[in-house]
């Protein structure tokens, strides 16, 4: 009776293998196209960004250069006046400029991570399912089941960690520019008085 048992749970075992086997060749060729897609998506995506922000940008600066000059113009502004306002202006548009370039380089670095943790995830799902494929009981069935859940939950908080820490550092840098400018303009100011 024990061995006609022990033959039931392994063609049962090997059924759940050659299922499991067929499901990761197929799980990897859709993933596969799938990261392919993705990644053209986001290539892109970062690419219109990119494109959309600096005619943004050029937009903006020849509309502050009129309004500049117009503002320049009904003040009265002339000479020494005028040159030190749109010396003002021009630093002040170009610390926003490169502020969001910054910002612009570090969307692109989290999508380039992003992308990366999920190409990585879809490798290691597919070596889990081929770890499980090859269970030949239940119970390495469960523990290989378990470890992967532990695994994948690690990846997500590392992903997830450098992600954050990427954030930080863009907008610290971009943060930092801005600073500078205020700070340049404070003591222009401060020695003009």
């Amino acid at each position: 009776m024990t061995t006609r048992n022990d033959n039931d749970q392994n063609r049962a075992a090997d059924e759940v293998a050659r299922t499991a086997r067929a499901v990761t060749d197929e799980a990897a060729r859709v993933g596969e196209q799938s990261a392919r897609a993705g990644a053209d998506i986001a290539r892109r995506s970062t690419e219109t960004t990119r494109d959309t922000f600096q005619s943004g940008l050029n937009t903006a600066n020849e509309t502050f250069q009129r309004l500049s000059d117009q503002v320049t113009q009904v003040l009265g502004f002339s000479g020494p006046q005028a040159e030190e306002l749109a010396r003002r202006s021009s630093q002040n548009l170009q610390a926003v400029s490169q502020a969001s370039t910054v910002m612009v380089k570090g969307a692109q670095d989290v999508s380039r991570e992003w992308f990366n943790a999920a190409q990585e995830r879809l490798t290691k799902g597919m070596d889990g399912l081929n770890r499980l494929a090859g269970c030949r009981s239940v119970q390495d069935f469960v523990a290989v089941q378990s470890d992967l859940a532990r695994d994948d939950l690690q990846q997500i908080i590392a992903t997830n960690q450098r992600l954050a820490e990427l954030s930080v550092r863009v907008a610290e840098e971009a943060a930092q520019i801005i600073q500078a400018q205020a700070n340049s303009n404070a003591n222009q100011a401060r020695r003009a008085a």
